[in-house]
């Protein structure tokens, strides 16, 4: 029935707002009782951040396998990038719930590991071992700068593209994939940004 629920949701997130969401609603699209959904999830919150834990696990394996990959760092780590922005377009109200649309998210344990687990992963990727620390913010603040960097960018660019700020002439995925792989090995690379070919003046 726990299954039912999520794929319920899931389904109805894929063209309508999170919050339009309701215990009563889902019951019925699954044909229980509002009663029957306590007996699998304490509240909507905790159906919607399992679904986000789901999502985070899912990303922590696609970043594990282009570690198992025989690609590069750098190019494992410009399909990493692609692959968030991309997610963020085609899953938008799941991507909000992942970052920041729930209160009090990381005191759901299920959701906290995930999401940790999933950044742990892309430092992996980064640094070619695991160092990042979730129960030593400030040691994972000094040690794991660059995934910051790499993770915030991603996450930005992402929100830019849905919220359309940043738009494309032709609207094409070509388009988009060719936009986002060039902006990313900005960030990877550094020696073609601004501010780096103007020091080399």
């Amino acid at each position: 029935m726990s299954e039912d629920l999520l794929a319920a949701a899931s389904r109805i997130l894929e063209n309508e707002r999170f919050e339009d969401l309701s215990v009563r609603r889902l019951a019925r699209e699954v044909g229980v009782t509002p009663g029957n959904f306590y007996n699998h999830f304490e509240s909507l919150d905790d159906l919607l951040l399992s679904l986000a834990a789901d999502a985070f696990d899912q990303r922590a394996r696609l970043i594990r396998r282009m570690i198992n990959s025989s690609k590069p760092r750098t190019e494992a780590a410009r399909m990493v990038s692609l692959s968030f922005v991309e997610f963020a377009i085609a899953n938008h109200q799941l991507f909000r719930i992942m970052f920041g649309q729930i209160p009090n998210a990381t005191t759901h344990e299920r959701f906290r590991n995930a999401a940790e687990g999933s950044f742990a992963e892309l430092v992996h990727l980064l640094y070619g071992e695991d160092i990042y620390r979730p129960d030593d913010v400030t040691w994972s603040h000094e040690h794991c700068r660059d995934a910051y960097a790499l993770f915030s960018f991603m996450y930005g660019l992402a929100r830019n593209i849905i919220e359309n700020q940043i738009t494309f002439p032709t609207g094409t995925r070509a388009e988009l994939r060719r936009f986002v792989l060039e902006v990313v090995d900005l960030l990877i690379t550094g020696q073609n940004f601004v501010l780096a070919k103007r020091s080399r003046d």
